[in-house]
């Protein structure tokens, strides 16, 4: 009977990045999630991370940008309510393994849309 995980994940967005290799940051990873329905975590996980290297792609329009190579880390989160996550868990969007999300909707931009549209 397949489940929903809460999948996070690392990747960087190109003005972060283009600092850090500028020596103006000291980090420039950026991290979201994505709630996926599975059978199992560990396809939940594997579907995150092919989620994640279609993010990294888009956001820095370089279809040749390995998310492996980086070596960002992709986890579930087993309490989200409990997690740093909690105030955002309505961020996140919901996909089964196989169904790619809407990537505009993942990013920074996309996050600081949806939390000024968020009663205060």
């Amino acid at each position: 009977m397949p489940s929903e995980f809460l999948v996070i994940f690392q990747y960087h967005e190109p003005e972060p990045f283009h600092q850090f290799e500028q020596g103006m940051l000291e980090e420039y990873e950026s991290t979201t999630g994505i709630y996926i329905d599975a059978e199992t975590e560990n396809e939940a996980q594997k579907w995150a991370e092919a989620i994640a290297s279609e993010l990294l792609k888009h956001c820095n329009a370089d279809v040749h940008l390995n998310w492996n190579q980086f070596k960002y880390s992709c986890w579930v989160e087993h309490h989200p309510d409990e997690s740093p996550w909690s105030h955002c868990l309505d961020f996140f969007q919901h996909v089964r393994v196989g169904q790619l999300p809407v990537l505009d909707g993942m990013d920074s931009t996309a996050y600081l849309s949806w939390s000024a549209s968020q009663p205060r």
